[in-house]
């Protein structure tokens, strides 16, 4: 018996009929035309992903995961859950907003219990779209103070720089011995200790010109998360006209950013091409890209390599942030969103990898500048690697303006992109919760922009780099796997699999991969997530910054933790506080329903009816109902209404279908009745 409910779920027959839609049903309604939110062609939603996929953490996030994890090593993993996990699942979400027509906010009405999935996924993307604006407001800033005849990070004397400021490679670089012990001297100075009287110091006594105009003009950093601080005007300025930039550009939503997308997909490719060229010719580039393609192949059977390359995959295409599935809400039923998928998957993937290629090509040569190995130059992280690094090594090159300003050129480019997808998330359920503001999109994209702009000002404060850490250590990190992995289960066995390729057929024509996303979906994927979640909470440690860049070492305070462990409930909180409202929603329900039932309907042979051996009590029924699909479960406009969904037509309203629903017992009529014809299929196998 057990067996033929498990063929029955997940066997791949057809249940959907051939498509057949009556006349009156390709005519679109009045509201439909007036909320119509479409791509202009197909071209601008591709670059549109693109844009959103290839971002910032192909250029710094990347390339520092893959020096920390064992450079080639990390590609093995990474590559891995790519094809396991990175793929199964972003197929999953265009898949999902394509046939709903719906962002990540009601997107999962298919299983109502679990809606709290899209609300994690807006919780994650707001966070991230917090700290991810702080970056690209860097980037403006690198950028204006680009276009000057000598770059303010090349060589001390400024106004922020003090007596620890040294410029690497033109002999004030302090000399570093065998034991790695650092002396406040040069090198030949310290070979001639006659004359010379060289001391040892702290690594921290001395910083690079582009660490401090970094940490002391543009961030203005105190030593310690508990010195906060007030706003700094530079950071502060840069991250206001960061935000009316966004603001702009989606301000007529896929309409003006798919225009936009043309500039932030392809323009980044054209500066990486050039940056790979110049760096190759660069002294010591050979050591840092032999860095990063010669794996260190202890580090591949470490749970942190694998949990790095999870973070990496999701983070780079962005899944579990609802940014896809508002995309690709805005695409025609009939579009292939597989074929669309199989290019910006690829884009992306080798994005990182042909990014890292300058990355450590310039890592190399900054190495053999300095001195040191290029494993302990390449221990810079997250924004560190972009905006001290790299600064770094253009300020050495010839031309140094120009090569600056197409490099952070391209990071805004970068940056944007994703941004745009990621603000697009929170507007799209703000109009979808709010049907009102349909209309007023300008008014939610105000509201959006001025609303994160006034969150983010502490992230300007000298210790808001300490935020800024916290938030990218426990938001929108490991809560992403989480959510993924409620995502692939509320499909694959909540809702069911099969169910869910025939909905992929209504819009393809056919059960696309169907095999592979079987595989991936059902089983592998669930399985590896699972893992590492397990693994990377239970290997959790307290957050430390390393020494460097003219600070001390830093341990982050014990109620920085919890602060940091308390955002990160609050990521996948609503999963299981939304499961719970609505099972004690369908409960009542049910309850009011027995009440109702009319006296005398029951008789002696009650018990000893076929049918009646189905029965559940209340509390077993209640959970099948609350992950059963809701009532308008469904294509969202009314001309796709058509085989399963035919009962979502014209003819009856919102009010009918739920009072219809509420009567039959049923929340959802093409549910019902594909869980009869499962149920007859059931009944006669067993019957033979």
């Amino acid at each position: 018996m057990f067996l033929n409910r498990l063929v029955a779920r997940f066997r791949g027959t057809n249940r959907v009929g051939e498509p057949t839609k009556m006349e009156s049903d390709t005519i679109a309604t009045p509201e439909e035309e007036k909320d119509s939110h479409e791509w202009d062609r197909p071209l601008e939603f591709i670059f549109s992903l693109i844009s959103n996929s290839v971002g910032l953490g192909n250029v710094w996030r990347f390339p520092y995961l893959a020096a920390k994890s064992g450079g080639g090593a990390f590609l093995i993993p990474y590559f891995i859950l790519y094809f396991l996990i990175g793929a199964p699942i972003y197929y999953l979400e265009l898949a999902l907003g394509q046939f709903s027509s719906r962002g990540p906010a009601t997107a999962f009405i298919l299983a109502k219990g679990w809606q709290g999935i899209g609300f994690a996924m807006i919780i994650n993307s707001v966070l991230c779209m917090l700290y991810y604006n702080v970056i690209i407001s860097w980037a403006l800033f690198y950028f204006v103070s680009s276009f000057r005849t000598n770059l303010l990070w090349k060589k001390c004397g400024y106004w922020w720089n003090d007596n620890k400021c040294f410029v690497p490679g033109v002999g004030s670089s302090p000399y570093v011995d065998k034991n790695g012990i650092t002396f406040n001297c040069t090198e030949p100075q310290y070979q001639n200790q006659t004359f010379y009287a060289c001391t040892a110091i702290k690594s921290t006594d001395r910083s690079t010109a582009s660490e401090q105009f970094f940490f002391k003009l543009l961030l203005g950093k105190s030593e310690s998360f508990e010195d906060f601080g007030t706003p700094q005007a530079f950071s502060a300025v840069s991250l206001l006209v960061a935000w009316i930039i966004v603001g702009l550009c989606i301000f007529r939503g896929v309409k003006s950013s798919g225009k936009v997308a043309y500039f932030t997909a392809i323009f980044p490719y054209v500066v990486l091409l050039i940056l790979i060229i110049q760096s190759a010719t660069l002294t010591g580039a050979g050591e840092g890209i032999k860095f990063y393609i010669i794996p260190k192949w202890d580090l591949v059977a470490k749970f942190e390599t694998w949990q790095a390359a999870a973070s990496q995959v999701f983070f780079s295409l962005g899944l579990s942030f609802g940014s896809l599935m508002a995309y690709s809400a805005s695409n025609k039923f009939k579009n292939n969103f597989f074929r669309q998928m199989c290019i910006v998957v690829s884009c992306d993937c080798l994005t990182g990898v042909f990014a890292g290629f300058a990355v450590f090509a310039t890592i190399g040569f900054l190495a053999a500048e300095m001195k040191e190995t290029v494993p302990k130059y390449a221990e810079s992280s997250g924004p560190g690697l972009a905006f001290i690094t790299y600064p770094e090594a253009i300020s050495h090159m010839p031309a140094s303006p120009f090569f600056s300003i197409l490099f952070f050129l391209m990071l805004l480019a970068l940056g944007l992109g994703s941004q745009f997808a990621l603000t697009d998330v929170p507007i799209t359920s703000m109009t979808e919760l709010f049907p009102q503001l349909r209309s007023k999109r300008y008014l939610a994209v105000i509201v959006t922009c001025t609303a994160s702009f006034l969150v983010s000002l502490p992230f300007t404060c000298p210790g808001g780099i300490y935020l800024f850490e916290l938030l990218m250590e426990y938001a929108a990190n490991v809560s992403m796997v989480v959510v993924g992995f409620f995502e692939v289960y509320a499909i694959a066995y909540i809702y069911g699999y099969n169910r869910f390729m025939n909905d992929v057929k209504m819009m393809l024509g056919k059960r696309a991969a169907q095999y592979y996303l079987f595989l991936t979906w059902c089983i592998v994927a669930p399985l590896l997530m699972l893992i590492i979640i397990i693994t990377k909470l239970v290997s959790a440690e307290s957050m430390v910054n390393k020494a460097g860049a003219g600070f001390e070492e830093y341990r982050y305070p014990q109620w920085s933790t919890v602060l940091g462990w308390l955002i990160f409930v609050g990521c996948i909180i609503p999963i299981p506080l939304v499961y719970i409202v609505n099972y004690v929603k369908e409960y009542k329900r049910l309850g009011l329903e027995q009440i109702k039932k009319p006296i005398g309907t029951e008789n002696e042979n009650y018990l000893h009816e076929g049918h009646n051996y189905m029965e559940k009590p209340r509390f077993l029924e209640a959970i099948t109902q609350n992950n059963s699909p809701r009532y308008d479960w469904g294509p969202k406009k009314r001309i796709n209404h058509y085989g399963l969904y035919a009962h979502l037509n014209k003819s009856q309203s919102k009010s009918d279908l739920a009072m219809n629903g509420i009567r039959t017992g049923h929340i959802n009529e093409s549910f019902h009745n594909e869980s009869m014809t499962h149920q007859n299929d059931m009944n006669n196998s067993d019957s033979i």
